[in-house]
């Protein structure tokens, strides 16, 4: 028997006798796979699945307009979400608010109950199509579980929670910005004060040098060396005034004893003579020079006209004394007194008089000389410290400008912010809208009864084939004629058939008819049943 396990082929004609032969094995695996699965099928808990879809709305306002304070990635977002409202505090309180998974509280720890929950919770991401190509657009959220009411309210309690916990962390997040902001501004208006008193003090103490003045301290630096050129030449002037109201004065002196003796050799022309004529020609030249420079309203122009006016009175009154002398002697030697002219008198009393005005105009204008040149020196200064003071405001302006801009900056981007707070508190920025409220599924997603019945009745069916295999191997038989003549070089003569006993007949018949039954069951029983599993599923 062993040599016809070693050359019997392994032909479809080779095993089906031996199959055939032991179909009973095959047929009661495989009622009896079926059984388990049609069971398992039957008893296995259904489970329901609800989900809903979550679109994600982009800002109504566009973002040109208003920039929107939470800029992070949507599936950051969307991951830190998710361990927020998955977290084991909201995941119990959903727990008892709804009664879930209590056939397995009393088995299983708060810890177990919420891990269970998050593998039932399933979250699916849906990448956008065209213009936002890969990026996320939709999430979908689904829930499962063993009644399909409670299903639908779960999801629709996550998805409550999905959309209010966006709500409040989008508004959140973009109140901490504005705070952030506002006490960011507080800070640089604090610094900003700071560098405009700094400014302020600096100007302040430094009043006149600089750079801005220095344009001004030049124009005044000229005036006042204009004025003190002009004061040098009035100076001057009054000096020519002072020497020659001295002159003046003294020749009135000699001309003022009791007698003055004229002799035949001295003519009335030949007393000594005033230089009137030329202090009248400088007088007249320095205000030929002034009236090129000054109007006739200056000061010093009105001036040089009254000094001129009052040396044309002298001379005209000295030239009417001499002509009334020579009347009265034309003879020649001649005795003239003149001590009683009151004329004389009071022309000296006069020039005594302007002498000391001379006097004190030559004081004041060497005080005011000395003045202006302390002016012109004070001046000087400045200027020379003008590049000094203009390196020290550059550091100085340089921090107030950068303050400045600091501050103008936080300035704009915390009324941005501020804008976008209120967008945010408005609903009217980037936001979760459910497109379809949670379904309430109509049949379980799990278990697939029918597929577990066929999966029973598969299993049966190779384990009967496996089994019949291996009784096969382990206990040879020669089935055919074909099988013999393959292992024997001599020739079949005879053969005979099989001559069952009375006994052995009977058998056959009930073997057949227990077939039969067999197959009634399975063609009518299987069906049926699976029929009815399949309606339940």
């Amino acid at each position: 028997m062993d040599e016809i396990s070693e050359k019997s082929p392994f032909s479809v004609g080779y095993f089906v006798p031996r199959f055939w032969r032991r179909r009973w094995w095959v047929i009661s695996c495989a009622l009896v796979g079926w059984t388990v699965g049609s069971a398992l099928g039957w008893l296995l808990p259904a489970k329901y699945r609800s989900e809903t879809v979550i679109l994600i709305e982009q800002q109504k306002v566009p973002e040109h307009l208003v920039e929107p304070n939470v800029s992070s990635d949507l599936q950051q977002r969307l991951q830190s979400m998710s361990e927020q409202i998955l977290s084991r505090t909201r995941l119990l309180g959903i727990i008892d608010k709804f009664q879930l998974y209590d056939k397995d509280r009393h088995r299983l720890d708060s810890d177990s109950l919420v891990e269970q929950m998050r593998k039932d919770i399933t979250i699916d991401t849906i990448k956008g199509d065209g213009v936002r190509r890969n990026e996320l657009s939709a999430f979908k959220l689904s829930y499962s579980s063993g009644s399909a009411v409670v299903a639908q309210q779960v999801t629709s309690e996550l998805t409550s929670l999905f959309i209010q916990e966006d709500l409040r962390d989008r508004e959140q997040l973009s109140e901490d910005t504005t705070a952030f902001l506002d006490s960011q501004l507080d800070l640089a208006r604090k610094s900003l004060s700071e560098q405009e008193q700094r400014l302020k003090d600096f100007k302040s103490k430094y009043l006149g040098q600089l750079p801005e003045q220095m344009g001004p301290n030049l124009q005044i630096l000229a005036g006042l060396q204009n004025q003190r050129q002009a004061a040098n030449e009035a100076l001057n002037q009054a000096d020519q005034q002072r020497l020659y109201l001295q002159s003046l004065l003294t020749q009135y002196q000699a001309v003022r004893p009791a007698s003055v003796n004229l002799t035949d050799g001295k003519s009335a022309s030949e007393i000594p003579p005033v230089d009137l004529d030329r202090k009248l020609e400088t007088l007249r030249a320095q205000l030929a020079e002034m009236s090129g420079h000054y109007t006739q309203l200056h000061p010093d122009v009105v001036r040089i006209k009254e000094q001129i006016a009052e040396t044309e009175r002298e001379k005209a009154h000295l030239d009417e004394l001499l002509r009334e002398q020579k009347k009265k002697n034309p003879a020649g030697q001649t005795q003239v007194s003149v001590s009683g002219d009151p004329q004389t008198t009071s022309a000296m009393a006069q020039v005594q008089s302007q002498l000391r005005a001379n006097e004190l105009e030559i004081a004041n204008r060497k005080s005011e000389i000395q003045k202006l040149d302390g002016q012109i020196e004070a001046y000087q200064q400045r200027l020379n410290l003008t590049p000094e003071r203009e390196q020290e405001l550059a550091g100085i302006t340089r921090d107030h400008e950068q303050s400045l801009s600091d501050y103008q900056s936080l300035l704009a981007r915390r009324n941005q912010s501020e804008i976008a707070t209120n967008l945010e508190k408005r609903q009217q920025g980037e936001q979760f809208r459910m497109i379809d409220p949670p379904s309430l599924p109509q049949k379980p997603y799990w278990p697939n009864r029918v597929l577990v019945c066929l999966s029973g009745l598969a299993f049966g069916i190779g384990l009967g084939l496996a089994l019949v295999g291996v009784l096969e191997i382990a206990n040879p038989r020669i089935y055919r004629e074909e099988e013999l003549r393959e292992l024997m070089a001599v020739p079949v003569l005879i053969t005979l058939p099989a001559l069952p006993g009375a006994a052995e007949l009977r058998r056959r018949k009930l073997h057949r008819v227990l077939e039969a039954v067999a197959v009634a069951i399975i063609f009518t029983v299987m069906p049926l049943v699976s029929l009815l599993i399949y309606y339940k599923g």
